[in-house]
């Protein structure tokens, strides 16, 4: 009979690959473990942040995001890139959605409407986003075509709503108001209600151009947030027949808008009846909107926990209570019950409001678990977060993250005592960078954020001794993949085919 053989994928949160000085407290330390792991076993670095998984470009990474990426196996794109991506390949402009909406106007001879946010924040919707529709418009040739806007001056600079202005043709501006107005989230309905009768030729004030209101709200120290509802058309609301898209691509604050006009029944405030209105949405505002939309969330349908499960082995989750919704619900892709054959342990975590007393944090007693699962052979695969180097970065402690690293090292000094055996394998990597940068290296000052850094990964086995992956002299500047390439390479050394749906790599292929 076969021995079981166990994966153990350890995710040191917040651990990327620095420079070589002294704003990287792991370059400081020198831990000794590492510089064996590197010595004598298969050592590559991922890239954690940015497209690569699935965030804007250049966006850091964070936990939820990486442990999220790590059990899907798949890059799982955020609503403003993957639109973005959809205009620069050609298929935003074969989008059901909104193609069915420029229909319904050609058949009635109406309008298209598009209301939604100005603004290059990128934060709830994109000015890019709406060039493309209006460039969508001349391609499907309709020229019936009403925007109704929302000035910022909150997600971008105050006192830049005229140059966003610019970048729109103003004869197609039927209404201009403040997201204040138009976003609001917190149940104050008689906000949204202004908006709304300003989208329907209710109220707003009527100008030709909306200069002299825009300064006069400066003037009253106000920004374009709560600039008032303004009418650039005589009558700019909709009609009967027409379409509607509302292109935000955020959720939460253009929920109670489009309420107004998709809930039938909605009863917040008096609505005017528009028959025949084609409604749909960029993203999925909310589960009761029964409207077309343009782009759904990206889902995971068997991420690797449920493949282990189908497959019958035994797996489990490890952390403290930090990280324990990290290696639960976002590597289970936002799915809380646990799979059949899936146990968690739980460490709490110290009640201490400041970490950087306690830089050891829990990891001791969460390698003690690890320890006592590893030697029991009952798990064919277990996931451990060791949380001390996101955690104890993120209060920019210098000396406590110094002391971090150093417990870091000696603990997984503790498991290869015991962990390097043919029964066994263990991939060391982590979500996000934060840990490798305390120190800017331009200004010398503490930095507590997140970096957009890449995050190593080592493959540990005898079998695995002397080998090297292909970009192993330049870890920082050369990246082998992304995080969403090591639940690939977990299941080729179970022994396990790939899901049709990752779309991640296997690792091992890149050995040499």
């Amino acid at each position: 009979m076969a021995v079981k053989r166990t994966v153990i994928l350890i995710v040191l949160d917040g651990w990327g690959i620095g420079r070589q000085d002294e704003s990287n407290p792991i370059h400081v330390v020198q831990p000794k473990t590492f510089k064996w792991l590197e010595d004598n076993f298969p050592v590559t670095s991922l890239q954690a942040s940015g497209i690569a998984v699935g965030l804007p470009w250049g966006e850091v990474g964070n936990s939820e995001v990486g442990h999220l990426t790590l059990g899907a196996g798949k890059v799982l794109y955020q609503y403003f890139p993957k639109i973005t991506m959809a205009i620069k390949d050609g298929t935003f402009f074969e989008n059901k959605a909104l193609k069915d909406a420029f229909a319904h106007a050609r058949k009635n001879n109406s309008c298209v409407n598009f209301a939604g946010l100005l603004s290059k924040g990128n934060v709830h919707a994109s000015l890019e986003h709406l060039q493309a529709l209006l460039k969508m418009a001349e391609v499907e040739k309709i020229s019936n075509i009403k925007l109704h806007l929302f000035a910022d001056g909150k997600d971008v600079a105050p006192r830049t709503v005229e140059k966003f202005l610019e970048a729109i043709p103003r004869e197609k501006i039927a209404t201009l108001t403040g997201r204040y107005y138009a976003m609001d989230r917190n149940g104050s309905w008689r906000l949204t209600e202004s908006a709304y009768q300003n989208l329907t030729s209710q109220m707003g004030m009527l100008v030709a151009d909306p200069h002299e209101v825009i300064e006069s709200t400066y003037k009253k120290g106000f920004t374009e947030e709560y600039l008032p509802p303004l009418r650039l058309m005589e009558d700019p609301g909709l009609k009967d027949g027409d379409a509607l898209f509302f292109f935000n691509y955020r959720e939460d604050s253009i929920r109670q808008l489009a309420e107004s006009f998709i809930i039938p029944g909605f009863n917040q405030f008096t609505t005017k009846p528009i028959h025949d209105l084609y409604v749909a949405t960029m993203t999925h505002y909310r589960d009761d909107f029964d409207v077309p939309i343009a782009f759904p969330a990206d889902k995971v349908e068997k991420p690797l926990g449920q493949i282990l499960s189908e497959t019958g082995m035994a797996q489990l989750r490890l952390a403290e209570t930090y990280k324990y919704a990290h290696v639960t619900y976002f590597f289970n892709a936002l799915k809380e019950p646990p799979y059949t054959g899936e146990y968690r342990t739980l460490v709490p975590s110290l009640p201490s409001i400041h970490a950087e007393e306690h830089p050891e944090m829990m990891a001791k007693a969460v390698t003690d678990r690890l320890l006592d699962a590893a030697q029991s052979l009952a798990f064919d695969f277990i996931l451990v977060n060791y949380a001390n180097g996101d955690t104890i970065s993120h209060t920019a402690n210098y000396d406590a993250s110094l002391q971090a690293v150093r417990v870091i090292d000696e603990e997984l000094a503790r498991l290869f005592t015991v962990a390097v055996n043919p029964n066994t394998v263990v991939i060391v990597t982590s979500d996000h960078g934060n840990m490798e940068e305390l120190l800017n290296p331009a200004t010398g000052l503490p930095e507590s954020q997140h970096d957009a850094n890449p995050v190593p990964l080592y493959l540990v086995a005898p079998e695995f001794q002397g080998r090297k992956f292909s970009n192993w002299r330049n870890l920082g500047a050369e990246t082998l993949g992304s995080l969403a390439d090591v639940a690939p390479t977990v299941l080729q050394l179970l022994g396990i085919p790939q899901s049709p749906e990752m779309t991640g790599h296997s690792l091992l292929d890149s050995l040499v």
